[in-house]
């Protein structure tokens, strides 16, 4: 299997966001993901409206860095054939518990052990 590109990762970050249920966008000239909507809450009602959004810092060459540098213990953690989507299914975890349990903080930026939150 190929490596995917950074900008392959980048895009499969936003559609894996959407694929949770989460509502999310690329901006201006790619250097940030806004998320303006939560994740589906289990079916009780609808996701948090997020106003102003998450701001994710992060544009494609850095996402791809972050992931190849934690491929290997992503892919110990969650399995799977490709260390790198094992990388980027970790770090969507690591999105998630942030953006649930850091509210104020809307920018959010890469982190050693995931994502921090200012």
């Amino acid at each position: 299997m190929d490596d995917p590109t950074d900008q392959e990762l980048y895009d499969e970050l936003l559609a894996s966001l959407a694929a949770e249920g989460a509502r999310a966008s690329a901006g201006p000239d790619r250097s940030t993901i806004l998320i303006h909507h939560g994740w589906e809450p289990g079916g009780n009602g609808p996701p948090e409206r997020f106003d102003p959004p998450f701001e994710l810092h992060v544009d494609p060459p850095a996402l791809g860095r972050h992931l190849r540098g934690i491929a290997a213990d992503a892919q110990e953690a969650m399995g799977g054939s490709s260390p790198v989507r094992a990388a980027l299914s970790l770090f969507l975890v690591h999105l998630r518990e942030t953006v649930e349990t850091r509210p104020g903080r809307r920018h959010l930026f890469l982190g050693h052990g995931g994502v921090d939150a200012r």
